[in-house]
């Protein structure tokens, strides 16, 4: 290869890489809602990333000696108390007893043994005390929808679910072997019903027989039969699709996450919140052929995991603030805080530069 056919091809990838950079910018920073001083009712619902308790946090957690996950995180506690409402992604069952086997082995306590409680290997399970931990640290609802689902089998979702009832946690993405509940939950919030519609791309190969939850693609119409179901029955005064999706690693969101973005949107989803991939991607506004106001975020990345690099170890805490009047519910503003993990805990990082750059290129200025 010549020197002059070099720098043509170096110019021309430039060319493109900025210019993609330039469209994503541009639409993050036209992510302003519409305000309305006559909205009778305001709340404040904050959305993060994946809570991934690898080995090594597990482990932490256990040796700290205070049977209790939060250490690994309660120092965003305060983030959290901005909100009227939280949510997040868990990612694993918290099967009580059941091993990797499937066994139910009965309770062995707080502990990490690798065999019923795992952070590896791609077979996760929790002691159901993560529930807890996250009630107690400000989250109110977790989706059950992931690649990691039937990381304990049928068994292990109806084992996760009996804890998240136990505990009085809000859960969506899931139900029991054979059950007809819905797949979708409503819960009040200060005057706003909202609904929560979960769902995973994959299974890591395991087979959902039983029916127990739902494909964000292959069974995409279902979703969009739910949204519909709840829009002509009129349960809701917003929905929430929260999709397990993506390529892992890659901050661009790819054609599939693009297209069902799109179509849960113009079926009448409000706002679209996705993880798996373990980095950021692009937030977006996205206007229906109806003309309401979509919020999309593609990942939110870990909120907590033990993974290297700034991408894998920063995140965010987004909030949006919706108001409601007689006739309408709408988002009326969009915010976030960045926030970082440094060695086994997370911390708030708005006065970390590296992490505020990092975060600002996927979702928009950051203004304290």
């Amino acid at each position: 290869m010549n020197l002059k056919n070099t720098i043509t091809k170096v110019s021309l990838f430039l060319f493109f890489f900025l210019t993609y950079i330039s469209n994503v910018n541009s639409q993050i920073s036209n992510i302003d809602f519409k305000t309305n001083s006559a909205a009778e009712y305001k709340v404040i619902i904050s959305f993060t990333g994946d809570v991934l308790v690898h080995k090594d946090l597990y482990e932490h957690a256990v040796a700290s000696g205070k049977n209790n996950f939060s250490i690994l995180w309660n120092k965003i506690n305060p983030l959290l108390e901005k909100a009227d409402f939280s949510y997040a992604n868990l990612e694993g069952p918290t099967a009580l007893g059941i091993s990797n086997k499937l066994k139910d082995l009965g309770d062995i306590g707080f502990k990490y043994d690798g065999v019923i409680y795992s952070g590896t290997n791609f077979l996760f399970n929790y002691h159901p005390e993560i529930i807890n931990d996250l009630k107690a640290s400000g989250f109110d609802i977790v989706s059950t929808a992931n690649n990691h689902t039937f990381d304990r089998g049928s068994v292990g979702i109806d084992k996760t679910i009996d804890a998240m009832i136990e505990r009085k946690m809000h859960f969506v993405g899931t139900r029991k072997k054979d059950s007809k509940d819905k797949l979708y939950k409503i819960t009040e919030i200060k005057n706003f019903k909202i609904a929560w519609i979960s769902c995973t791309e994959m299974l890591n190969g395991f087979k959902d027989k039983y029916d127990q939850t739902t494909l964000c693609y292959e069974q995409g119409s279902k979703i969009i039969e739910m949204i519909k179901e709840i829009k002509t029955n009129k349960l809701a005064d917003l929905i929430f699709v929260l999709p397990h999706w993506g390529s892992e690693y890659i901050h661009e969101a790819n054609s599939e996450q693009k297209k069902y973005a799109k179509l849960y949107a113009e079926a009448g989803a409000d706002v679209i919140i996705g993880s798996h991939p373990h980095v950021l991607q692009p937030v977006e506004k996205y206007i229906t052929k109806d003309q309401r106001q979509v919020f999309i975020a593609y990942s939110l990345g870990n909120f907590l995991a033990y993974q290297r690099d700034i991408d894998r170890k920063s995140s965010a805490i987004v909030y949006l603030e919706f108001s409601k009047d007689a006739s309408k519910s709408w988002i009326s503003n969009y915010t976030y805080q960045p926030t970082i993990r440094d060695n086994k805990e997370i911390f708030p990082a708005a006065n970390r530069p590296e992490v505020v750059q990092h975060v600002e290129k996927y979702l928009g200025k950051f203004n304290p």
